[in-house]
């Protein structure tokens, strides 16, 4: 895994200016659905007295089992062996069709109100500037257990808190590190006839294409699908940015590029991103293997049986079983374009850190680290990583728990676990870029246009190099 280029952080001025006026037109926009310091919702500074307990605002984004974890047994038992301490735990939707968690995060957190202690996906610490702004407290390693930021860094594996170190200061813990493996839907298989999909090795794109054609299933009066063999993360009620540049970053670059730039330059309509555009463009229109429109629900649709593959994180089977106890799956490795070739499987990681508010009082700054500490273990600890990877399927790579009889046994039970675990022996797996830029929303706009228009991939890569350029 290599670590994401310095290039691409918030480092200059002039960028640090964009952002600052980023942030105070969000300010504006959301000034009606963001609330103040005083509000139910608003952070809980100023709150710290003797004669004032303690109220620790704490903000996660909605995802079924990892709300009901938070409330029904880590707030509840953090609250009980801190007393004093209330957790007030709010959830925001992920994606919206103007406000999302991430730019309600950044607007609340900068203008001084938010939460205490946050959790949020990777790209915001190398990608957003929380950590250029001032806004995200560094965290004390004595409250975790150890000497050292070295120290901490030194029990994950290589490079996986990379994006939350900055001059030998760590800014958060993982609570969640995501790589993506192709989930099916093995009733529709057999139904269909079709043989299970290899465990022990990648298939092909086209496999995934040609499956796809005899799976779906059209009513025959409206001619509109009833059932179909494939699903991105995104679709036409879920535009979500990150979800698109996870689909499609694994693609880019199996076909040979690492992202949007190359040696700074942008590279918007290469040969590698007209093949991944291409792939999108025929995933939709040319083997119906994808309608942006059909799914309605991406967890419902796959439990159910109306979509039959997906890939997703080891999170997504906490879900499915929450929702159908008797389903059937299988887990393989992530498609890749080319099975002949080992150096062209590569694929995505992401991750959630867990974070506390650079503004909260010190109090306050204390006990977050020393809640983090509690859902997600001190040093040599493991029964928290072990609880959240049983229970919601969450991975958290302390070397003291992936060397542990625990973390063995929770494969063994779950062999399907294994597949988040080779993948980084069998795959070039790194995190990805802009998912959070303008640069990215340009992505998005150049797939859009061969999912929803049907314009050429030639075309829509030669447009999307021109906003590249003019973004320069």
């Amino acid at each position: 895994m290599k670590p994401i280029p310095y290039i691409y952080r918030v480092k200059t001025e002039k960028q640090l200016k964009v952002v600052i006026l980023s942030i105070f037109f969000l300010q504006i926009l959301l000034s009606s659905c963001t609330p103040g310091k005083d509000s139910e919702a608003g952070g809980s500074f100023g709150n710290m007295s003797p004669e004032n307990p303690q109220v620790l605002v704490v903000w996660n984004h909605e995802y079924p089992t990892y709300n009901q974890a938070m409330r029904e047994k880590w707030i509840p038992e953090f609250e009980a062996s801190h007393p004093g301490v209330t957790i007030q735990y709010e959830v925001f939707p992920y994606s919206g069709d103007i406000v999302t968690f991430d730019t309600k995060l950044l607007t609340s957190v900068s203008g001084g109100t938010g939460p205490d202690v946050w959790s949020m996906a990777s790209h915001n610490f190398s990608q957003a500037g929380y950590i250029d702004l001032g806004l995200i407290f560094p965290l004390d390693p004595a409250v975790f257990g150890y000497e050292s930021t070295e120290e901490m860094v030194k029990d994950y594996p290589p490079r996986t808190l990379d994006v939350f170190l900055r001059d030998n200061k760590l800014y958060a813990l993982i609570g969640e590190l995501t790589s993506l493996s192709l989930f099916y839907n093995k009733t529709m298989f057999r139904e269909t006839g079709i043989p299970y999909l290899p465990e022990d090795r990648p298939v092909s794109w086209q496999t995934i294409a040609d499956i796809s054609q005899q799976l779906l299933e059209l009513n025959p009066e409206t001619g509109t699908p009833e059932k179909m063999g494939y699903q991105f993360g995104f679709f036409a009620n879920y535009p979500a940015l990150e979800w698109y540049i996870q689909d499609f970053y694994p693609v880019m670059r199996q076909f040979g590029q690492h992202e949007l730039f190359l040696d700074g330059a942008p590279a918007g309509n290469t040969p590698a991103m007209i093949s991944a555009l291409r792939l999108f463009y025929d995933f939709t229109h040319t083997y119906k293997a994808y309608d942006p429109y059909f799914v309605t629900n991406w967890f419902e649709d796959f439990a159910s049986g109306r979509v039959a593959m997906v890939t997703a994180g080891s999170w997504y089977p906490s879900v499915i079983k929450n929702i159908n106890p008797e389903i059937d799956f299988g887990c393989v490795p992530h498609p890749v374009t080319n099975l002949d070739n080992t150096d062209t499987y590569h694929s995505i990681m992401y991750s959630f850190g867990w974070a506390v508010n650079a503004g909260a009082e010190p109090e306050l700054q204390k006990t977050g680290q020393e809640f983090i500490a509690f859902i997600l273990g001190k040093k040599g600890e493991i029964e928290q990583a072990n609880w959240w990877l049983e229970n919601v399927g969450m991975f958290q790579p302390r070397i003291d728990f992936l060397e542990s009889s625990d973390f063995l046994r929770v494969v063994a039970e779950d062999p399907w676990m294994k597949q988040f675990v080779d993948i980084f022996d069998s795959f070039s797996v790194d995190y990805y870029q802009h998912s959070s830029s303008e640069e990215g929303r340009a992505l998005v706009r150049a797939i859009n246009r061969v999912v929803y228009n049907r314009m050429q991939p030639r075309e829509s890569a030669d447009l999307l190099q021109n906003e590249l350029l003019l973004m320069q």
